[in-house]
């Protein structure tokens, strides 16, 4: 029919006059499953891009929206019923520092992605405190987010308001690091988790209680300028900021002393991960 991709298999395999040519398709990704940090839309992206790539179409983060991965993904995971959006697929297939944003009140959806340079120095210096540790527990986020649908759709004053902030937030967050203030990131990565709860619900378990008690004792002792943790789930990866002039180091041997002193639990499952501004988005190799 249209849309079988045999002759563009056979074409890209050099194989004219095989016709019973196949695709095989493996993925593999490093990130344990309910991470929080994208892994589903990056495998859905990658798996796209791959096809797309034999089939002679060229998609990226902010072509047209036949042509556009972003939109791509989107589909895919509605087909598959896991209930994502389109932010996952712009942090994890575009590179660096960058605004995704939506049309208000377009049908079919638009999205935009904006990218913004990187100071060297500012990136070096959130390169140096960026935190990330996988909690040992995994959540996945299709329930949660279905229960984030239906306050939405509540549309009380209270979630009106926290979603003001959370779009205010990720404004904050590109003039924070514009004007070079790695600080501020802290007080918004803080301020995003506190409004991640809200929509979630009081009742929703989002945040653990070791979790929560974490991340008020880094506070309170200086450790951290603030942190989140990942995803629409609330983990398992948990994201921080390390206080300046301290770092990923300086907050991980801070959380085995007072682990060991009595003052936070056993973390079991805990995973401490390098943590570094990715400028480079999504790439292919044909090998």
């Amino acid at each position: 029919g249209s849309h079988c991709i045999q002759s563009y298999l056979k074409k890209f395999c050099r194989r004219e006059n095989v016709d019973d040519l196949g695709l095989e398709i493996i993925s593999c990704s490093l990130l344990p499953t309910g991470s929080g940090m994208g892994g589903s839309s990056i495998l859905g992206g990658c798996v796209i891009t791959a096809i797309a790539k034999c089939v002679g179409i060229l998609l990226d983060g902010n072509g047209d929206f036949s042509n556009n991965i972003i939109h791509s993904v989107l589909m895919l995971e509605q087909l598959l019923t896991t209930g994502g959006g389109w932010q996952d697929q712009i942090g994890g297939l575009v590179g660096g520092l960058k605004l995704g944003t939506a049309d208000v009140n377009v049908i079919p959806l638009q999205t935009r992605v904006k990218q913004f340079p990187l100071a060297p120095e500012t990136k070096r210096e959130l390169n140096e405190r960026l935190v990330l540790v996988f909690t040992g527990k995994p959540r996945l986020a299709k329930n949660i987010l279905q229960n984030v649908l239906r306050r939405w759709a509540r549309r009380t004053n209270d979630i009106m308001r926290t979603l003001e902030g959370l779009v205010k937030g990720a404004h904050d967050v590109i003039e924070s690091l514009n004007g070079g203030d790695v600080d501020a990131i802290g007080t918004c990565m803080s301020e995003y988790w506190q409004h991640k709860k809200v929509m979630a619900g009081a009742d929703s378990g989002v945040e653990p209680d070791s979790i929560k008690k974490l991340l008020a004792v880094l506070t309170e002792n200086n450790v951290i300028s603030g942190g989140t943790l990942c995803g629409a789930g609330g983990g398992g990866c948990l994201a921080m900021l390390a206080k300046k002039g301290k770092s990923a180091d300086d907050v991980r041997a801070f959380v085995d002393k007072s682990v060991v002193g009595g003052i936070l639990p056993s973390f079991h499952g805990f995973c401490w991960h390098s943590c570094e501004v990715a400028e480079d988005g999504i790439e292919i190799q044909i090998i």
